[in-house]
């Protein structure tokens, strides 16, 4: 019995309309899928950032900080430089490094800032449209493990 349907019997040769199919190998490809779709979806959640987006709404004058409050502010400039502010007055340039963005130097001086400002949480990330995408991320990832885990996203377009 090695094909889906009977080989023909009787007169004229004609075949049975009747046909047994075989679905363990169908069951065997839907367990193999329904398997890999359950592993994959964990890797979704894994891979995930939140990060937050200042709408125009959240610009209103009600929303300022308070006097005694600090803002802090990263900028990501085009040329691989940073320049990390303060809403004192306080900036730190960051050059480059070689063709890249100096990712040591930003980390030590967002921890010196932590330090600085124990309390502060949040920390707004503003960028350039042409910096790439992954040198962004690296830069959410050095603020977010020198404890500033709100980060917010703007471009440098966006109030300022």
């Amino acid at each position: 019995m090695g094909g889906a349907a009977p080989t023909p019997s009787g007169k004229g040769g004609k075949k049975p309309l009747d046909a047994s199919i075989n679905l363990v190998p169908f069951i065997d490809l839907l367990s193999c899928c329904i398997s890999f779709l359950l592993i994959t979806a964990v890797w979704t959640q894994l891979a995930r950032m939140d990060v937050t987006q200042k709408s125009k709404s959240q610009g209103a004058p009600n929303d300022d900080p308070q006097p005694n409050q600090v803002t802090l502010t990263l900028f990501v400039n085009k040329d691989n430089t940073f320049t990390f502010s303060k809403s004192t007055g306080e900036s730190i340039p960051i050059e480059a490094k070689g063709d890249d963005f100096d990712y040591v130097k930003l980390a030590d001086t967002l921890a010196q800032a932590k330090k600085d400002h124990a309390d502060k949480e949040d920390l707004t990330i503003k960028t350039d449209d042409v910096v790439v995408y992954h040198k962004i991320i690296k830069a959410m990832d050095i603020a977010i493990s020198a404890k500033f885990p709100t980060v917010t996203l703007t471009d440098k377009g966006a109030g300022g």
